[in-house]
């Protein structure tokens, strides 16, 4: 039998902050290593891969619980990554022999200076992994080694990240997902499979941002840069300001795109290569960091990237169950509502002014302590007060007039800006291949934004709600994947509205990988329809290895009933 692991035998029902809990009946699966996460998946008739929990949407990651059979599983409690997390191992522990077969940042090929890339557990989280490439210093780059682009909360496990297209803001890079080689995922039938773009297209552009409806992915392989210098700027600006600079790179933007002109394309794009910016909405205060060093380059930005042909992974069954690794949940209280969060604007606003200062002042310094982060141990967030946080991703062909609209809105007669207390969070990223990816089609700029009030007050926050709802009708926003909004902001979500030209090929990604549903999580937004010439047919006789026929139809989902 395996070592037990560290932390005691049974997890919380809920996600971030003890809200958005999960069925009681649903248990908690907790396997020491790959061998016994195979055996759950294939005993359990539901299954869902959970992290750390830092999620404000239940629909997308609690395990379906249509059956008595269901179980989430944690991908931190893996034995070798619990004993990392725990007992974080300093590289320069290991010498010429390298660390031990089965460390977490190793799996399978560890930290490959010459390809520039990492291999590391999913249930790492990504804050140790920056930290642990930071110290990679004994080797070839002195200075050690970085993600080319990462988060704004890096505690998230790296699997979950990747998994809902978590980014940071790069018109180069894109999200943690574009910057994954392969990874490694274990499917319906209790199998391990590699996925890559080279080796199997079509079902990477689906598992490069799967939201967890695949299988439970098990380790990664990410693009790592060396640590370098970083110039950090700030400008302070007013929101009209800004507005119009983003309505310059918007017109920009179209004008390249129509011409057909690469490089004016990517030169529109690089005005906004990792800018990163807090939006102060009650005084209309805009705090804008740009970055610089000796190799950025215009050229360096990707406009968008082109799929390539497709093939298919084999697949056979494993067996073997064991019983003492499930649990039963344990309860955990929700934070508790904070009564000074309901009054006045003013003052949280220059409470939170004093509390960003520190994160975007000018300077000069590593890559990794250069671009924006935050993590459980710098932020009072967490306990401070219960929150739900919101993300939207909005084209850059809309993005300034999105903000000159919703703009006009936050600050008219309503003053919606008063149902905000913390600052929303705006960055760009380019457009991706993976079909489920909020960029899919193109470059956009994400807006993440946070309501402190309705939980503190027991009350709905409808100016901040009207926000939302503001930027997707108006600006076509996507709603990022793990964060709040689901589902009263998709009431009646239709994956080929939102996703046109690629919903269908991620549910034939499904129906190839998962045909009983095992990962189905509670959220019914999960169907597809297929028609041909009018008549609907079964959805799968319209899947080829390659993704969606193009002589079928993606048809829009039948009926609203159980909305998201």
């Amino acid at each position: 039998m395996p070592q037990e692991p560290i932390n005691p035998p049974s997890l919380p029902q809920a996600n971030f902050q003890g809200f958005f809990q999960c069925d009681d009946s649903t248990k908690v699966g907790r396997p020491a290593d790959i061998d016994e996460l195979k055996q759950l998946v294939q005993s359990y008739e539901h299954i869902k891969a959970v992290g750390v929990g830092h999620s404000w949407n239940k629909e997308q990651f609690c395990a379906n619980t249509s059956a008595d059979s269901s179980l989430n599983l944690v991908m931190t409690e893996l034995l070798t990554t619990v004993n990392f997390i725990e007992n974080p191992s300093d590289p320069t522990e290991w010498g010429a022999n390298g660390p031990p077969p089965n460390f977490p940042i190793q799996a399978s090929q560890g930290v490959d200076e010459d390809a520039a890339r990492v291999t590391v557990a999913a249930g790492v989280p990504q804050r140790m992994l920056l930290d642990y490439l930071s110290k990679y210093t004994a080797y070839k780059q002195p200075a050690g080694w970085t993600l080319p682009a990462f988060s704004w909360f890096i505690d998230q496990t790296i699997g979950g990240a990747v998994a809902t297209g978590t980014h940071g803001s790069s018109m180069t890079w894109g999200s943690l997902s574009s910057q994954t080689h392969a990874l490694k995922l274990v499917v319906a039938n209790g199998t391990e499979v590699t996925l890559t773009r080279e080796s199997h297209p079509h079902l990477w552009r689906a598992a490069g941002v799967s939201v967890g409806r695949l299988g439970v992915i098990t380790e990664l392989t990410l693009a790592i840069v060396p640590q370098q210098a970083v110039t950090r700027s700030l400008e302070t600006t007013q929101f009209a300001n800004f507005t119009a600079q983003m309505l310059e790179v918007q017109e920009d933007y179209v004008a390249a795109r129509e011409s057909g002109d690469e490089d004016a394309i990517k030169a529109a794009l690089f005005a906004v290569d990792e800018t990163q910016l807090f939006w102060f909405l009650p005084n209309r205060v805009i705090w804008r960091t740009d970055y610089s060093y000796s190799d950025k380059e215009p050229s360096d930005v990707i406009p968008n990237i082109d799929p390539a042909d497709a093939a298919t992974p084999e697949v056979s069954a494993q067996s073997g169950p064991s019983d003492d690794i499930v649990f039963d949940q344990a309860y955990t209280d929700p934070v508790r509502p904070n009564a000074a969060i309901r009054y006045g604007t003013d003052g949280w606003t220059r409470f939170y002014t004093i509390a960003t200062q520190n994160y975007v002042r000018p300077g000069t310094f590593e890559r990794r302590k250069a671009f924006l982060s935050q993590t459980e141990f710098t932020t009072a967030s967490a306990s401070f007060a219960p929150y739900d946080q919101y993300e939207v991703s909005i084209p850059l062909e809309r993005a300034g007039t999105c903000l000159q609209e919703v703009g006009a809105e936050i600050y008219g007669p309503a003053k919606l800006y008063e149902g905000f207390r913390t600052p929303g969070l705006i960055r760009f990223v380019n457009g991706e291949e993976f079909y489920l990816s909020p960029t899919h089609g193109g470059p956009r700029m994400y807006i993440n934004i946070e309501d402190y009030i309705s939980r503190s007050t027991g009350k709905p926050n409808t100016q901040f709600q009207t926000v939302i709802q503001l930027f997707r009708e108006k600006c076509g926003a996507r709603l990022h994947w793990g964060k709040a909004g689901w589902p009263e902001h998709a009431q009646c979500f239709d994956g080929s509205v939102e996703y046109p030209n690629t919903w269908c090929d991620y549910g034939c990604a499904v129906a190839e990988l998962d045909p009983g549903s095992k990962f189905q999580p509670l959220s019914s937004l999960w169907q597809w329809h297929a028609q041909v010439n009018g008549t609907e047919v079964r959805f799968d006789s319209c899947c080829t290895s390659q993704g969606f026929d193009a002589r079928c139809t993606c048809a829009p989902r039948t009926s609203c009933e159980g909305v998201a």
